[in-house]
């Protein structure tokens, strides 16, 4: 199941790519997202995203390598799964 919440994906100037998500439904603002990175692919980004959050109903790529990294992150982190 998907909801809509932003997610944007990009290659920053240092070359990693970062990922911008929203916390909850319907959050477009920046202050109401994390930001997860590095990842060294954007597949790598994808994979995080889909393996540890659920479907945010789209994502915006950009991989211009124009936009500056964050200053701050959300260190991506291994989700245990009990099952």
């Amino acid at each position: 199941m998907s909801c809509r919440r932003r997610c944007d994906i990009w290659k920053a100037t240092d070359g990693q790519w970062y990922m911008l998500l929203g916390k909850f439904e319907d959050a477009d603002e920046e202050i109401d997202c994390d930001t997860f990175g590095p990842f060294s692919s954007s597949e790598g980004a994808h994979k995080y995203l889909f393996n540890n959050h659920s479907n945010p109903g789209g994502f915006s790529e950009d991989d211009s390598g124009t936009r500056p990294p964050p200053e701050k992150i959300t260190v991506p982190r291994r989700v245990r799964h009990l099952w």
